[in-house]
Order: structure tokens, then C-alpha cells, then sequence
């Protein structure tokens, strides 16, 4: 979803066009919103004639805007400027820029409050994806709300929710403290996400972290609607370096080095506390003819391989302590006739 394009001086000058019309104060605030009243009872009108309308059934935007016009003599250009552009309430800066504070509706009915700079989104601020609808999870947590007891607590909800709809508590809770459709809340600079933010997806996953001109890099924790949690690091939109993935399901975990989305090598800790330790193949499987899987309640370990998702072992069980050691002196061997690899650079 990309965000809202700038507006244009022509653009501009249509938004702030004078009216032609006598006996309309088209200066007058909406208290209760900050926009202009003209443009919010305009806006008001189009949403729910135009935007909120299947497709099939919208009417022309143009056709709408000179109905609109005509019954209610406002003035055609302001209504136009509005539906094509948007409406905004806040700052300008000198050169009529948006500056400082501000909010925003944009044409497709999404939405911006927060800071400015020189006409574009800089600083920190909320943006709504409206347009890009909500996911079904959304919809069926709005349905049940509807319904939710006046003595349950929303935390109880969120719970009960999560459990019902099998996915992620998280998952609910970001819905009910952020809202029903997509949306970014952090920081921006020149128009794209930039430095701490919150990342609601359009399927309701939920990125907490550092981004980088629009993409997840640096630390960030990302939770899968199943409820999957991802908690490591990111270079441009992927994980790479290191992190941990725990697995909802069977309360399972990776960690280790990731790169460009893939496990490398790690330890894969099972269910039962067992864990596989080696490397893995490009699609996540383990894949190490010296990988090893550990039995910590009984301190035991046993090299081998997977193969075809079966256990394969090439040796028999020793100790913790003498593979250990095994390994120690495997590694020195290793060690004197290598050269010491170059560490990954992000």
C-alpha cells in the first residue's frame, strides 16, 4: 500500500480557490473537527453518497459534485478540490505549505494527523489506510464487539476473541487500540515511514520496530496473525541477522542467523525441550550432515543429519560434556586451517 501522493501547486491553488458564491462562509471552523465547515459537510456528503457505496452503485464523482452544487449553492471548484484532493486542517507555513500540526482526509478516504514539514508528512503522526477496507478478522472482531457483555473487560475480550478466531491475542488487542482497517503509527521523514513505528497490515499482522525509507530494518518484532512472533533484526523488509521465531502453535523456537528471510544456523528448540543445533536449507528445513540434536533433561547428544524431515544419526549419544569437548577440538582443527570468515556487514 503506497502512501498518498503530494499535492500539486495547481492542486493547491484549486484547494484554496476562492468561492464564487455570495452568503456561504467558507472560512468558518468545524470546532468539533477543525475542518473548515464547508469542506467537512461537503466531505461528510461525498462519503456517504460516493466512497461508502459498493461500486456498481457509486455515482460519478463529477456528476455527484454538480448535484451537490446545485442544491446546496456551494461553490463547484471547493467541492471538486475536496473530492479529488482531500480536505486538511492545520498549519501552513509561509509558501501555503502544510506545516507544524496538521490532519489530513485524502480522496480515497484515508486519513493523516500529525506533524508537517514543507508540505509533506515529517515528525510523527497516525496514517489510515481506510481505502484498503479491513481484513476478514477485522470484520468478524467488529461483529463481536457488538455484542460484548458490559461487565467483560476488554483485555478478557481480546483474549476470548484471539481464542475464538484462533489467532494471535496481540493480534486483537492492536485492533482495538488502533482501530478496524490498516494503518502506520510512528515516525515519518519526507513522506515515508522513518525511525519507530507501529505497522498495522491489511491481514492484521502487526510489525513493532525500526524502518528505513517505508521497510522493516534495524529491530523490530513482528507478530503473524496465527499468533507466530518474530523478534530480531531486518535489513530492507526481511529478516536478517539475528532473531528468534516462536512458533504459537507448538510453542517452538529458531534462533539464530537469518539472511534475506531464510534460516542459516541456529538451534530449532522443540516442544518437548529437545533441539536440533546446525544449519538449515533455503526452505527453513534443518540440513547439516554435522548438526546435532541435544536432550538437555538428560544431558545427552547425538549427531546427525535430516533427511526427508526424518532424524538420521551418525554417531552414537554421548555427553554434553564430551561433545563439547569433541567439538572444541574439531574447531581448533578448523580454526588452523581457515581463515577467520568476514562477519556479515548489513
Amino acid at each position: 500500500m503506497a502512501d498518498d501522493e503530494e499535492l500539486s501547486d495547481a492542486e493547491l491553488a484549486d484547494e484554496e480557490q476562492p468561492p464564487e458564491q455570495i452568503g456561504t462562509d467558507y472560512e468558518e471552523l468545524d470546532h468539533d473537527t477543525g475542518f473548515r465547515a464547508v469542506d467537512w459537510k461537503i466531505w461528510q456528503a461525498y462519503e456517504e453518497a460516493v466512497l461508502n457505496k459498493p461500486e456498481d452503485d457509486r455515482e460519478e464523482p463529477e456528476e455527484w459534485a454538480e448535484t451537490f452544487a446545485t442544491e446546496n449553492n456551494l461553490d463547484l471548484k471547493r467541492i471538486t478540490a475536496a473530492i479529488k484532493v482531500g480536505i486538511y486542517a492545520g498549519g501552513r507555513d509561509e509558501f501555503n505549505q502544510r506545516s507544524g500540526e496538521g490532519k489530513t482526509i485524502y480522496a480515497n478516504g484515508d486519513t493523516y494527523e500529525g506533524q508537517y514539514w514543507e508540505g509533506r508528512k515529517s515528525g510523527f503522526g497516525k496514517y489510515v489506510y481506510k481505502s484498503a477496507g479491513m481484513s476478514e478478522v477485522d470484520k468478524l472482531v467488529v461483529e463481536m464487539l457488538k455484542v460484548k457483555p458490559t461487565e467483560e473487560s476488554y483485555e478478557q475480550f481480546a483474549v476470548r476473541a484471539a481464542d475464538h478466531l484462533r489467532v494471535g491475542r496481540d493480534v486483537v488487542r492492536l485492533m482495538l487500540e488502533m482501530g478496524p482497517h490498516p494503518c502506520y503509527y510512528g515516525g515519518f521523514i519526507n513522506n515515508q515511514k522513518e525511525g519507530k513505528g507501529v505497522m498495522k497490515n491489511k491481514d492484521g499482522s502487526i510489525y513493532k520496530g525500526d524502518f528505513v525509507a517505508n521497510k522493516r530494518h534495524g529491530e523490530g518484532v513482528f507478530t503473524y496473525l496465527n499468533g507466530d512472533v518474530y523478534s530480531g533484526q531486518w535489513v530492507e523488509g526481511k529478516k536478517h541477522g539475528g532473531g528468534c521465531y516462536t512458533f504459537a502453535g507448538s510453542k517452538g523456537q529458531y534462533i539464530g542467523v537469518w539472511d534475506k528471510g531464510t534460516m542459516q544456523e541456529g538451534q530449532w528448540i522443540m516442544s518437548d525441550g529437545n533441539l536440533y543445533e546446525g544449519k538449515f536449507d533455503y526452505k527453513n528445513r534443518p540440513g547439516d550432515p554435522n548438526g546435532a540434536i541435544k536432550f538437555p533433561k538428560l544431558g545427552l547428544v547425538q549427531q546427525g543429519n535430516y533427511q526427508k524431515g526424518k532424524w538420521r544419526p551418525t554417531d552414537k549419544l554421548v555427553t554434553e560434556a564430551e561433545y563439547a569437548a569433541a567439538r572444541e577440538a574439531g574447531q581448533e582443527d578448523v580454526e588452523e586451517a581457515q581463515p577467520a570468515a568476514e562477519p556479515v556487514v548489513a
